[in-house]
């Protein structure tokens, strides 16, 4: 699969953007704030419905305006062409393939994958648990609409359950009916993450030895916040917490998992640049598990990740990534040597170097 084309209006600091992508390997080229991001953000939301950056749809659409429309030419094969749009708008966000709008997500998944690496993804070591959440449910999500369904579902009982919490009129029957709601998609989540978390950690290992990253027993340990057979009767414990804060307190909305570095916690005994060559690992187990079950090679988008790594280490990273796979990168520094189609990004301008 190719990207070809990228568009988007009123997106971002973005009033209009039309970047030719028809490259293996294409190269963003400018300071920071310029607006590489923003096009790589939507590339990314095209393709999986979701941004990297933030769950909030204000900010994406530019301000002033009441829509933002992001579109992507794609090319599946040498026969076949599709073209993606995305409209969103203040709570409400919709798809069209080839025109014609799409029915759901779970039908959009997967068509058209792309993998985001990005300098952010420090934090999935010294971040807070909800960012390595966030990563593990797009991690799975990508290739697994049974899991972002269950997430979705879940996500939407919660929401209900905490909005009843801090109402002044409720009962133990009502916060029952979501629990009930709750459950099912709370297990499917717990027993998936702990499906994929191990096989992961075994990728990554083998993703450090063939980039040449050393991995000092690099493993990921699923932390889960309640047991999965244990959530009924957790919920019926906390209620009386619940609703002193308004919160549901337990659950996999609290789940996390650890990153170890030579059997120990990752945050506080790798260094700085052991961290970023474990995350950079831990991408590249995850391209390796899409490669897998995706329906077509996952196109790359990197978001100024190597720019700290010496030359030998990003050769490497490329060399692993391989030529089945485009990518569309960033910097602030010219690409490494290679064949890359260049852009010179300054404004929200887009010139091919």
């Amino acid at each position: 699969m190719r990207l070809t084309r990228i568009r988007a209006a009123d997106f971002r600091n973005l009033t209009f953007a039309d970047v030719s992508t028809d490259a293996p390997r294409v190269f963003l080229l400018g300071d920071n704030g310029q607006g590489k991001t923003n096009l790589l953000e939507a590339a990314a939301l095209v393709s999986s419905f979701r941004s990297f950056r933030t769950t909030d749809i204000a900010p994406l659409v530019r301000a002033g305006c009441t829509e933002a429309r992001l579109r992507l030419d794609v090319r599946l094969s040498p026969v076949e062409n599709a073209e993606v749009e995305i409209r969103l708008a203040k709570g409400s966000r919709k798809a069209l393939l080839n025109g014609t709008p799409v029915a759901s997500v779970a039908q959009h998944l997967g068509q058209f994958p792309t993998i985001v690496f990005c300098s952010d993804d420090l934090r999935l070591v010294r971040g807070s648990p909800s960012n390595r959440r966030r990563w593990l449910d797009a991690a799975i999500g990508g290739t697994d609409a049974a899991y972002l369904t269950a997430v979705r579902d879940y996500g939407r009982a919660l929401d209900g359950r905490n909005a009843l919490l801090k109402s002044a009129v409720r009962s133990d029957e009502e916060l029952r009916a979501f629990e009930k709601a709750m459950l099912a998609p709370a297990q499917l989540i717990a027993a998936t993450r702990s499906r994929i978390l191990p096989e992961l950690a075994v990728t990554l290992r083998d993703a450090c030895a063939r980039a040449g990253f050393p991995d000092q027993g690099a493993d990921l340990v699923y932390q889960p916040d309640v047991g999965a057979d244990q959530l009924v009767e957790i919920w019926a414990k906390t209620r009386v917490a619940d609703l002193a804060t308004g919160t549901t307190l337990r659950g996999p909305q609290r789940d996390d998992f650890g990153m170890l570095f030579a059997g120990k916690d990752a945050s506080d005994y790798a260094s700085e640049g052991q961290q970023r060559l474990l995350v950079l690992a831990l991408c590249l187990a995850r391209l390796q598990r899409d490669t897998l079950l995706a329906p077509t090679p996952p196109v790359i988008l990197a978001d100024d990740v190597l720019g700290e790594l010496d030359d030998t280490r990003r050769r490497a990273f490329w060399n692993e990534v391989g030529e089945k796979h485009q990518v569309i990168a960033t910097g602030t520094v010219p690409p490494p040597s290679g064949d890359w189609l260049t852009y010179r990004v300054s404004g929200g301008s887009y010139l091919q170097a």
